[in-house]
């Protein structure tokens, strides 16, 4: 899957928004997560200064349907520089429509680490 690019929203897609920082960058940037629960579909939007043009891959999309939310893990290649995987793991609340997830830096040979957590809201 490639980075999304401003196509439309499916009825069977939801899309979150708010703010977070990638491991490996410095400042905080907006994002947009779109996500097709029943198809496996992921999509990125960001539009932080830093990381607002990279180009990257998502992949190993996995989702779990339990009883008060989706658990939904992914993994980014290329962002924040290209050789970095960074694992999303992401619970989707079903009460509140609300996403919290943590982003995780895999063992990489630029040294990128750390975990960073965030929350992001539903557009209705």
């Amino acid at each position: 899957m490639k980075k999304e690019t401003r196509e439309s929203i499916t009825a069977a897609e939801a899309e979150y928004t708010g703010t977070l920082r990638i491991p490996g960058t410095k400042e905080d940037g907006a994002v947009t997560l779109i996500v097709g629960l029943e198809n496996k579909s992921v999509r990125l939007n960001f539009s932080g200064p830093e990381i607002k043009d990279m180009n990257f891959q998502i992949g190993s999309v996995t989702v779990r349907n339990l009883l008060k939310y989706d658990e939904l893990h992914f993994i980014t290649s290329g962002l924040p520089i290209k050789d970095v995987d960074l694992q999303w793991k992401t619970n989707i609340a079903r009460a509140d429509n609300s996403v919290a997830g943590v982003i995780i830096a895999r063992p990489n040979k630029h040294k990128v680490v750390g975990e960073v957590g965030f929350s992001l809201v539903q557009v209705k």
